[in-house]
């Protein structure tokens, strides 16, 4: 099993965070925290599920897509690995944020629609929801770097293909042939699979076409002067055609692959760049770099959908509010070593995070956070309120007691892999962390790693909405009651945190 480590991602007020990770295969087993009786399996790193964008709100541009199998969803991913859903195509993961070793380049689909993969130009992959991590040319020193990649139709393999047409296949994905010892008179852009999986397409950015196993050549641009590159392709659903895509958005079509149009005037009106095409109804649908996708006789793609955003009002209480730290504490090499790498041991994880808090709680003019005796014995359900409790009262706020129905909403939220929802007609906050090991390891990003200068992506500016979501749901300046959930997905331990304004 490759032990490269994952980051957490954090959740709350709508908002995310992740820490830097290096583009290599990620697939993490994490030792349970107290409480948890089940055996957890590979994570990967995450972002809030209900963040959604297009690039044109993010700071690096799209440069892939994958459409959601036997339905009206996609997805695309930024150069920085953030991953934006749309329609039916559920969000499960994505390294927005994180600091990578080299840019991600591609991805691609399960063929149930319940996970992705994405790849760096290092060959580094990660996996996400159903998609499992097969193998990687990640950390090899390469002829030349990863451009795409394509799954088989079963989901247990994939092909990455290099910019001189270097095939590598894992899993169930076999070798058929490659440009790999072949001198180009372009390089290589992107690949398609066959629908049998026996075989794939290999296209270079002038329209040259490569076809290997039983993927047959049915025409290319090789010959033809372009006006713009070649930038990506996709097969017919009979694999007896494809069409080629250029930056510009011109189409290409060959074989049984029918033209509908081209998306040059769309990306001419929007200043953007075409990164792939997909077959969708009769025509297709044209995604450009600014997230942008022109609707080729095909339904109107569908838009993001609505984020979650916790909502609150105003307090009249006369507690002093919440006073946030000017900049991020990031993690120490001890916490990482401890937390993140498998396999965790609780109460390592527990004490290098309590060393890592104590010593921001000390910049801030605070003792060591207050725990009370037998808190490593608590569940870790309770241990989510103690310690947030512990944050409170070290301030001169009131603590919050754990409420039973309280806990039942936040755990729906735990189970869901998303923000809790608040009962109707009271002011509430909500947190959730993704691969947090323990309660103690969640609270040190929430609390002290979250804001200007941390990998917060909702805070990339002073002011941002996004800084300090989290602390501010902790250190809300009112009484009331308090809620926690636990819930293991995936492998992944997710927690949360729901607060609760005068709730009963």
């Amino acid at each position: 099993m490759d032990t490269s480590t994952s980051p957490p991602a954090r959740s709350g007020l709508g908002r995310t965070r992740s820490l830097a990770l290096a583009a290599t295969a990620v697939s993490v087993v994490l030792a349970p925290s107290a409480g948890v009786a089940a055996a957890l399996g590979p994570v990967a790193a995450r972002t809030a599920p209900e963040v959604h964008a297009t690039a044109a709100l993010s700071n690096s541009p799209i440069v892939g897509v994958a459409a959601r199998p036997g339905s009206a969803g996609y997805w695309m991913t930024s150069a920085s690995g953030g991953v934006f859903s749309f329609g039916t195509a559920g969000f499960h993961g994505s390294l927005g944020g994180v600091r990578l070793a080299q840019p991600i380049v591609g991805m691609a689909a399960t063929p149930t629609g319940d996970g992705y993969w994405l790849v760096a130009s290092d060959g580094g992959v990660f996996a996400f929801g159903d998609a499992r991590f097969h193998g990687s040319p990640g950390g090899v020193r390469l002829a030349q770097p990863i451009v795409t990649m394509a799954a088989t139709p079963t989901g247990k393999g994939y092909w990455l293909v290099a910019k001189d047409g270097g095939v590598f296949a894992f899993g169930d994905a076999r070798f058929y042939g490659s440009t790999g010892g072949v001198r180009l008179a372009q390089p290589i852009v992107g690949m398609a699979a066959t629908p049998t999986g026996s075989g794939y397409w290999l296209v270079a950015s002038d329209g040259g076409i490569f076809a290997f196993g039983d993927a047959r050549f049915r025409g290319s641009t090789g010959g033809v002067r372009l006006t713009q590159p070649i930038v990506g392709m996709a097969s017919t659903p009979t694999g007896s055609g494809y069409w080629l895509v250029a930056s510009d958005g011109g189409i290409f079509n060959f074989g049984d692959a029918g033209y509908h149009g081209s998306a040059v005037a769309f990306n001419a009106s929007s200043g953007g760049r075409s990164v792939g095409i997909i077959p969708m109804g009769a025509g297709y649908w044209v995604p450009n770099d600014l997230g942008g996708v022109d609707a080729i006789d095909a339904p109107a793609p569908p838009q993001p959908p609505v984020p979650v955003v916790v909502t609150s009002t105003p307090s009249t209480s006369q507690l002093p509010a919440s006073v946030n730290p000017n900049s991020s504490i990031g993690p120490s090499a001890a916490y990482q070593q401890a937390c993140w790498t498998a396999p965790v041991n609780t109460a390592a994880c527990d004490s290098a995070a309590l060393a890592d808090i104590n010593a921001a709680r000390a910049s801030e003019g605070y003792g060591p956070l207050p725990l009370p005796g037998g808190f490593e014995s608590e569940s870790v359900r309770a241990q989510l309120v103690t310690v947030a409790n512990a944050e409170r009262q070290s301030r001169g706020l009131p603590a919050l007691p754990e409420n039973t129905n309280l806990d039942l909403m936040a755990q729906a939220g735990a189970q869901a892999g998303a923000d809790p929802t608040g009962p109707g007609g009271y002011a509430w906050g909500s947190n959730i962390a993704w691969g947090d090991p323990t309660p103690l390891a969640a609270d040190f990003g929430w609390m002290y790693d979250d804001g200007l200068h941390s990998e917060n992506i909702d805070c990339s500016y002073a002011g941002a909405p996004g800084c300090w979501g989290h602390r501010d749901n902790i250190l809300a300046p009112w009484g009331g009651a308090a809620g926690a959930g636990m819930y293991v997905s995936n492998g992944t331990i997710q927690l949360t945190q729901l607060f609760v304004e005068n709730y009963p």
